[in-house]
């Protein structure tokens, strides 16, 4: 089970005898009580010397912790709005744990950003831990919510900060916000000259920022205030093994190599940041092969341990449902959120779910334990066990939703259909993709070919196989308004009907096949209390590219020729510089393509990465060279 610092810890809003918002967890107001936007201007964005230092930047990283109102955040964004010199995309990186209704926190905005805070409130996301990103201004400001304990996500961020803001609560009433191991953390992300400010002047606070490697001052505070402390990041010895990702600085031109879900999602994460993508298919159109789907559910996953695979899919989904509502502003056939009913037939799992999602607290609009009986209404159909309601689960087209981010990309993006890619080389300070035709250069590729990628990428480390599967296309005796899964799964189709599957098959699938087809409306008789009358009509069979482990390879790509025989960690491993990859999404396409197409897309810039560091790690291309490595290492240990 997961620890109880690890679990989020929602609020609400409370008001001292002055009317300042309050928190009575930690005794303590969320503000200054002199006025909490000129608080946010006069110590944190002056004590950053911002707007000054981030004027004419490519992108500018803030890392804040204790996100509270929102105030600071507010603050800033508006500055980069009202500066003609403003970065070109502004990334806002912030740790709360204990997150506000969104209309609370509205109603708590200082005047002057009511307009703002509005907006904030409509994208708020769901009190849910881990990583929500948020766009504003055609995602030239990107907001971060890290939902969870700072003392566990600080470590796990992937960022290159430019500044900080430490507004957790006083240090007296909130002392685990302000611990040296917590403020040392600061160092793994500063870049250089990375400044930093906080109204809080505690001695213990500035010790351990010099002990951390910043340079400390003591500035005019405000307010009642008398003091506040900047600081600027300027080790005078080694803090640190490693700098953080260093801001993309060359040409922003890519070429992407398979235009199915994963290739297409980076697409679009690459032109959304301004880049010109060339996409090289060999299929006769994009969304191929597997990504030809035709409908497919889009949900998480959930276990009692909150594992790696959890958090990861959990986070995908959010990522999927934020990308299509965005691509979509008109009612559409090719998507809809239905919802699913993930039944579960193990009685000691069932136990431990329900034992989960009572103690983990989350939003019933998220996941919520319900009786088969219960959720007949919502499904049209009795479930034949009780099980888990994913209220926001949908159905997508994946085709469909793959031209949409090709259309949205506009003339950014140059799709070559009908080539096939036969080989990658390095080309002075570019790469050349060679297709039986054509060649392409650019400085940077992504392989995003599915099963053809370790060939193209020469990787004897990113093992994947071939998975066939197969959906059928059913009509039923009865109307079916919701997903159910279990053995497989049913679902309302978009175009008529519903869809049943799926069958994994170690030979390359038949659409057509008879007994395979059979299966799949086996499964659909087996989720039912009483099983409808089903009549196929079709179906639809394709590979899926699968990893060893079941989990994507998504990154930089490991220079596999230049691993020394004493690494220990993934940090360690050298990598091939410009050259990436999204692929071996296996069934879980439609909740991974997007999020991880922003990790890509992360990695490629420097930017913060969507995704916190340990799933980073999880889909990296160099974890199989990291084990062939420590067997390697286990096993010169073991000779006498």
């Amino acid at each position: 089970m997961i620890p109880d610092d690890t679990l989020l810890q929602p609020t609400r809003l409370e008001l001292n005898p002055a009317g300042c918002p309050f928190s009575s967890r930690y005794g303590d107001v969320y503000a200054s009580r002199d006025g909490a936007g000129a608080q946010a201007r006069h110590v944190f964005l002056a004590g950053n010397d911002l707007p000054a230092r981030w004027a004419d930047a490519r992108r500018f990283v803030i890392v804040e912790l204790g996100f509270g109102l929102g105030v600071n955040f507010l603050a800033t964004w508006q500055a980069w709005r009202d500066d003609a010199r403003r970065p070109h995309r502004l990334h806002f990186v912030s740790i709360e744990k204990h997150p506000l209704p969104a209309e609370e926190m509205a109603r708590a905005a200082p005047p002057e950003y009511s307009a703002l805070a509005a907006e904030l409130a409509a994208r708020w996301p769901l009190p849910l831990p881990g990583m929500h990103r948020i766009e504003f201004d055609g995602g030239l400001v990107v907001l971060t919510l890290a939902f969870g304990d700072a003392r566990v996500l600080c470590q796990r961020l992937v960022a290159g900060a430019d500044a900080f803001y430490l507004d957790g609560f006083a240090p007296a009433r909130n002392p685990q916000m302000w611990t040296a191991a917590l403020l040392k953390s600061l160092a793994r992300l500063a870049r250089p000259g990375a400044t930093l400010a906080t109204w809080s002047v505690a001695s213990a606070v500035r010790d351990a920022l010099v002990a951390s490697g910043f340079d400390v001052n003591l500035r005019e505070g405000f307010g009642h205030k008398r003091e506040m402390l900047t600081a600027r990041f300027a080790p005078r010895w080694k803090v640190r093994r490693h700098e953080p990702p260093a801001p993309y600085e060359g040409e922003r031109r890519a070429l992407i190599v398979g235009a199915g879900l994963a290739g297409c999602a980076t697409a679009y994460a690459l032109a959304k940041r301004g880049w010109q993508v060339t996409l090289i298919e060999r299929e006769a159109e994009p969304a191929s092969a597997a990504s030809a789907l035709p409908a497919g559910l889009l949900h998480p996953q959930l276990a009692a341990d909150d594992n790696v695979l959890v958090r990861l899919t959990r986070a995908g989904f959010l990522s999927s449902l934020n990308l299509l509502s965005a691509l979509t502003k008109d009612e559409v056939s090719w998507w809809r959120a239905p919802g699913m009913f993930q039944q579960v037939p193990d009685a000691r799992r069932a136990a431990a779910l329900r034992a989960w999602l009572d103690r983990a607290g989350w939003p019933p609009q998220y996941a919520q334990w319900r009786r088969a009986v219960e959720v007949a209404r919502d499904i049209g159909l009795q479930p034949r066990h009780d099980g888990v309601w994913f209220g926001r689960a949908a159905v997508v087209s994946a085709p469909h939703w793959c031209r949409a981010m090709l259309a949205a990309c506009g003339d950014l993006v140059d799709v070559r259909c009908g080539a096939s890619a036969m080989r990658i080389e390095r080309a002075g300070a570019q790469w050349r993709v060679m297709t039986a035709t054509d060649s392409y250069l650019a400085p940077v590729v992504v392989v995003a070919s599915s099963l053809d990628a370790p060939q193209l990428l020469g990787s004897r480390n990113l093992y994947v196989r071939a998975v066939g599967g197969r959906i059928a296309l059913v009509s039923l005796d009865a109307q079916l308004l919701a997903a159910s899964a279990g053995d497989g799964y049913v679902a309302p189709s978009l175009f008529g009907g519903v869809v049943a599957g799926a069958t994994y098959e170690a030979d390359a699938p038949d659409a057509e096949s008879a007994s395979a087809q059979e299966s799949n409306l086996g499964r659909l008789r087996r989720l039912f209390a009483e099983a409808p009358s089903a009549k196929l009509n079709t179906g639809f069979a394709a590979a899926r590219c699968v990893a060893r482990d079941r989990l994507p390879f998504a990154g930089a790509v490991v220079d596999e020729q230049a691993v020394p025989r004493n690494g220990g960690h993934l940090i360690d491993l050298p990598r091939r510089s410009g050259l990436f990859c999204l692929f071996a999404l296996a069934s879980r396409g439609l909740t991974l393509a997007p999020l991880l197409a922003e990790h890509v897309a992360a990695q490629i810039e420097g930017e913060p990465s969507p995704i916190e560091i340990d799933l980073a790690a999880a889909v990296d291309p160099g974890r199989y060279v990291l084990r062939s490595l420590r067997a390697i290492q286990e096993s010169s240990r073991a000779i006498p």
